[in-house]
């Protein structure tokens, strides 16, 4: 039998968080019909499934966590991924509010300093869009 629209999104969903964007493009990509992707995308939003925001919380939490970046790369992943601005950049300002980028920054510094020294440190720091601050 074969698979609706909507159960291969909710099977998405269940490996990790996604916005409306990818969930389209991964169903196009599946050779689902464009009426059964935007019903199923309504009816998953309508049921919570779907969350902008949450997902741009679970994004940046994991990004921050990986490899920390300024707040500028960030808002451009999330856009990149199909987050609407507002909500991305709501969401960065809540994480920075709430230091979340500090600890791991931090860690981040330590390490390059440790095996590259402190300039290397700043400027890669720079470039992944943090201030000299």
């Amino acid at each position: 039998m074969a698979q609706s629209a909507y159960d291969k999104a909710v099977s998405l969903l269940a490996i990790r968080e996604h916005t409306k964007k990818e969930l389209k493009e991964k169903l196009e990509n599946k050779g689902d019909r464009e009426d059964d992707i935007a019903s199923s995308l309504e009816r998953l939003e309508n049921e919570g499934y779907i969350s902008e925001e949450r997902f741009a919380e679970v994004f940046i939490r994991s990004r921050l966590k990986k490899s920390p970046e300024g707040k500028s790369i960030i808002l451009y992943r999330l856009m990149e991924k199909g987050c609407p601005k507002d909500i991305a950049s709501s969401s960065i300002e809540d994480a920075w509010e709430n230091e979340l980028w500090l600890e791991p920054l931090k860690k981040e510094l330590d390490t390059l300093i440790r095996r590259k020294g402190q300039e290397y440190a700043e400027a890669k720091m720079r470039q992944k869009g943090f201030s000299f601050r």
